[in-house]
């Protein structure tokens, strides 16, 4: 499905001739993940600036974004773990994705510049799992016979909370490296690491941690390595490319995965082959009722991801995520637009 320019356009300029929403005293509230956090929050900020209404968005991790939403105590819930058709049905919510995004390894490595260390999934498995415990392992040299290593122990460094980021990262281990990862042991949107390690809450104390510790290595979504300036690592993918976590790389997966190509089910884009791939990847998606209580509450959260989804590629420029393919925004923009309060009145996502 081609959306063509002009369509766009009409939508855009639809979009600047609703009359301003009247905001007084009312706050929209999200929660949830932390991995597209900053993005939202920027959505957030130029939202309530650009409409009037206070919005705000307040990242507490996946598990609690879903239970939030699930309690109706917020107005849209964020997760990076997709709920299942069953659950969806269950609770009564409807989901859709929002940004693609990687999850990246991170180190602070005294001595060694910043992208230049090379992992594959075996030695990361290995190091997250305790086994290797020193940067100058010889497992770690191999991969790396240009660089000097430290002889520093190695400090793992990860998340304590619900995290739908710990949940895909563990994930692409025990998929991409099954026998070396054979020892983490997955607990939804968390894991039991062997050994002593140093949990965190939230992306922003991992990244505080990582910057603080030297020989620390630790995971985190793509678009806190940028703003956080912190040091990734280069990661073998499974067709055999030494890749960096770029914009480009996660678009290869989106492309080469056929990420919701015919419909909103999740699309795993973990460990995908192909050329220039990332090979931890994964789309993040927002929650929110089905059939809402306050037509007012709903029009002008709907509003909010109508809004952003008609910036397109401006929405995400050089936040470190990439946007959903073209028709896919399409598609949900319809989606939202036909939603009704549980008394059948149509929500207004245009405004009112």
């Amino acid at each position: 499905m081609k959306i063509s320019r002009s369509t766009w356009s009409l939508l855009a300029l639809s979009l600047l001739l609703v009359p301003a929403l009247q905001a007084q005293g009312l706050e929209i509230t999200g929660t949830g993940a932390t991995f597209p956090a900053k993005v939202y929050q920027q959505w957030a900020e130029h939202y309530s600036k650009d409409a009037g209404v206070l919005l705000s968005y307040k990242p507490a991790g996946s598990s609690a974004g879903v239970r939030q939403i699930q309690a109706h105590a917020v107005d849209f819930g964020a997760s990076d773990v997709p709920m299942s058709p069953q659950d969806l049905e269950r609770h009564q919510l409807f989901q859709f994705p929002t940004l693609v995004g990687g999850v990246v390894p991170v180190v602070n490595l005294p001595g060694v510049a910043p992208g230049a260390l090379r992992l594959d999934s075996t030695v990361l498995a290995r190091i997250f799992a305790g086994q290797i415990q020193f940067w100058n392992d010889k497992s770690i040299q191999a991969l790396n016979p240009g660089l000097k290593l430290p002889p520093l122990a190695i400090q793992r460094i990860v998340r304590a909370d619900g995290s739908g980021t710990t949940e895909v990262f563990v994930r692409y281990l025990q998929q991409s490296a099954p026998e070396a990862a054979a020892p983490i042991q997955a607990q939804g949107g968390r894991a039991q690491w062997p050994g002593h390690t140093q949990g965190v809450e939230g992306s922003g104390k991992l990244a505080q941690a990582v910057r603080a510790t030297p020989g620390s290595v630790g995971y985190i979504s793509s678009d806190y390595v940028l703003k956080e300036q912190l040091a990734p690592v280069q990661l073998r993918n499974k067709r055999g490319d030494w890749v960096d976590p770029t914009v480009a790389s996660f678009r290869a997966a989106i492309r080469l995965g056929g990420l919701f190509k015919n419909d909103l089910e999740a699309t795993p884009l973990i460990d995908i082959d192909g050329i220039g791939v990332w090979p931890i990847v994964t789309a993040t998606y927002v929650l929110v009722p089905r059939e809402p209580v306050s037509l007012e509450r709903a029009g002008r959260t709907l509003h909010f991801f109508y809004r952003s989804f008609l910036l397109g590629d401006k929405a995400v420029a050089g936040s470190g995520f990439a946007p959903l393919p073209i028709a896919t925004q399409a598609r949900i923009v319809s989606l939202l637009s036909g939603f009704r309060t549980q008394s059948g009145q149509p929500v207004p996502v245009l405004g009112f």
